[in-house]
C-alpha cells in the first residue's frame, strides 16, 4: 500500500511543531531536499488459509459431483466458526490424456478463509483436510486497523525527524529555515505478507492428522516522509 498526501499544509502545521510554514523561495535562497523515516515491527494479527477441493477422475460428471460436495462441507463448516470472512475461488474443469493413458477430467475449486483467532483457525483447517480439502496456501497478515494505530504516530515521528534534521542543517550552514515545500508523506509495507506454506495438490489428510501449525511473527509498519526545506540566507 503507499499513500501520497500532496498539499500538506495542515498536517505540516500541527506536526512540524511551531516551525516556518510552506512557503516560496527568493533568489537569495537554497532548497535542500530531505528524506526521514520511521518505522515498528507490529505483529501480524490475520491468518489466511487457502484450501482446495482436486478431484481426478475418468467421469467429468463425477469430477464436478465430488468437486462440489467437498466445497460444499467446506463452506459449511467455515461459516460455522464466528468471525471468520469466507470466499471461494474459481472453479475449473478440463480434460487431461497423459501419453499411452486414457482420457480423464480434472477439476479443481479453491475457498480461503481469514480470522484474528489463529487457534480456532487452525483447529478448523485440520478436519477440512480430513474432508479432502488440500492446504494451498497459509499467509499471516497485518489487518488495516493494526495498520492504522501506528500509522499516526509514524508519521508524527517521520515528520518531526525532517524538521529537526532541518534544523540541525540550517545551523551548520549559518542559515535559517525560512519554510517547507511539497511535504509528501507515504506508507508501506517493509515486509509484504508472506506465505508460511504452499504446496501441490496431493491425497486427502489422514484421519488422525494434527493441526497444522501457524507462527505469524512481526511485519515492519513504515512511513517515509520527504520534501523540500527554504534556506534562508
Amino acid at each position: 500500500m503507499r499513500m501520497i498526501v500532496q498539499g500538506f499544509a495542515a498536517l505540516v502545521g500541527m506536526t512540524l511543531l511551531a516551525g516556518p510554514a510552506l512557503a516560496q523561495t527568493t533568489d537569495k535562497d537554497s532548497l535542500l531536499h530531505l528524506t526521514e523515516t520511521a518505522q515498528r515491527s507490529v505483529p501480524r494479527d490475520r491468518l489466511r488459509v487457502e484450501l482446495t477441493a482436486d478431484v481426478t477422475d475418468a467421469d467429468a460428471g463425477k469430477v464436478q459431483a465430488e468437486i462440489n460436495k467437498r466445497m460444499t462441507a467446506a463452506v459449511a463448516r467455515i461459516k460455522a466458526v464466528p468471525d471468520l470472512s469466507v470466499e471461494t475461488g474459481g472453479y475449473s474443469v478440463y480434460s487431461e490424456q497423459p501419453d499411452k493413458q486414457s482420457l480423464r477430467w480434472h477439476g479443481r475449486q479453491s475457498v480461503s478463509f481469514t480470522g484474528k483467532d489463529f487457534a480456532a483457525i487452525l483447529a478448523l483447517t485440520a478436519p477440512l483436510q480430513q474432508q479432502g480439502m488440500v492446504v494451498t496456501a497459509m499467509t499471516p497478515e497485518l489487518s488495516r486497523e493494526a495498520r492504522q494505530a501506528v500509522e499516526d504516530a509514524l508519521t508524527d515521528t517521520a515528520l518531526t525527524r525532517l524538521r529537526q534534521r532541518a534544523d540541525r542543517v540550517a545551523a551548520t550552514l549559518g542559515t535559517k529555515v525560512g519554510g517547507y515545500r511539497d511535504i509528501r508523506v507515504s506508507s508501506a509495507d517493509a515486509q509484504p505478507p508472506r506465505p508460511m506454506m504452499r504446496v501441490m495438490a496431493m491425497s486427502a489428510a489422514p484421519a488422525a492428522a494434527p493441526p497444522p501449525v501457524a507462527e505469524a511473527g512481526d511485519a515492519i509498519v513504515s512511513i517515509t516522509a520527504d520534501g523540500d526545506i527554504i534556506l534562508a540566507h
